[in-house]
């Protein structure tokens, strides 16, 4: 079966989300590789985050992204023409990818994301889209409106804060927060408190199965690690409520970060927010009563979109089958014009 010649793109730095142009065909696979002797490619995607935290020493297993931009464009290629290959055998030569990038990175930034898709892949056309822009279409908002809309997107790497008008980001800021960060602030946490240093997936593990905020059920999990004293392995009952108390810092200064921005919005447009609130999207937007504990925080109205670790990815698909909507994406020649 041939690759569809038209597909959206959310690169994100934990999981690559592919959708065809119906948006019935998908493919969602982890944004890593494995490297044999840093040149022979062992695994990609889920593959190799299987190998992840557990790989000899001569095998690197690299994450080609790192907070929202392309940090290694080599390995990047190699990812991406693995995983296209899959998505119903890619073909480039003619086709149109539609890729969501964050709001406020650089020219430079931005060339790199053209640059993957041109040398290994081939792709014939590729247009990028404000990753706000991408969030807001996928949240169903009238996003070519003269209204002001603020959208939120917490994932994998950071938090994507954006203001937009009339099919624009008026306001935008990326922090370097998201799911990451809350893993690290776990991995400390048991480190200090139960003298045991675990993987950045059993981190991953405590904070999906447990974290909550204000309230939610006390449960514990059991974790495998290495006794910060003995250096030998152990395991340990890690409970909810010590995950919870960890993570409440970070998400604390998301919020203060948000407040920052919603004070900075021109007062024109900030009364269409004040009065419609805020949009959240992203993965770790589910982790229990968030929501809840963001909007009794920045206290204006707070809406969790539906399904919102697809947000972005939905929003592309909405963008390429809407002619209206094309025009808010961007081309390299339009990229160029902007200089």
């Amino acid at each position: 079966m041939l690759f569809q010649k038209v597909c959206g793109v959310d690169l994100g730095t934990d999981t690559i989300k592919i959708r065809d142009k119906s948006g019935k065909h998908f493919l969602y696979d982890k944004n890593v590789i494995a490297l044999r002797d840093g040149r022979s490619v062992l695994a990609v995607g889920d593959a190799a985050y299987a190998m992840y935290e557990k790989t000899p020493q001569n095998v690197n297993v690299i994450w080609p992204m790192v907070n929202g931009v392309i940090a290694n464009a080599t390995e990047m290629e190699l990812v991406l023409y693995h995983i296209l290959k899959r998505f119903h055998g890619f073909g480039g030569g003619n086709s149109t990818i539609y890729i969501a990038v964050p709001s406020d990175i650089t020219q430079v930034e931005r060339r790199a994301f053209f640059h993957v898709m041109s040398s290994k892949i081939h792709a014939g056309k590729v247009h990028l889209v404000d990753k706000g822009i991408a969030d807001a279409a996928g949240a169903g908002l009238p996003v070519l409106s003269n209204r002001g809309h603020m959208i939120v997107n917490i994932g994998a790497d950071t938090t994507e804060i954006a203001v937009i008008s009339s099919g624009k980001v008026i306001l935008s800021q990326t922090l370097k927060m998201g799911g990451r960060k809350l893993d690290e602030d776990i991995m400390t946490m048991v480190r200090r408190k139960f003298n045991l240093n675990i993987s950045h997936k059993s981190a991953e593990a405590l904070k999906n199965n447990l974290a909550f905020m204000i309230n939610g059920p006390r449960l514990e999990q059991k974790v495998f690690g290495i006794h910060t004293l003995s250096g030998l392995p152990k395991s340990d009952m890690i409970p909810s409520l010590a995950v919870s108390v960890a993570i409440i810092d970070t998400v604390d200064a998301i919020i203060e970060n948000i407040k920052s921005v919603y004070n900075r919005i021109p007062p024109q447009v900030m009364k269409d927010i004040t009065q419609e609130g805020i949009y959240l999207a992203g993965g770790v937007s589910m982790i229990l009563n968030l929501p809840d504990y963001i909007r009794r925080e920045i206290g204006i109205p707070l809406h969790h979109i539906q399904d919102p670790a697809n947000s972005t990815i939905r929003g592309l698909v909405e963008i390429l089958n809407n002619h209206d909507l094309k025009q808010i994406t961007y081309s390299l020649q339009d990229l160029a014009a902007m200089r």
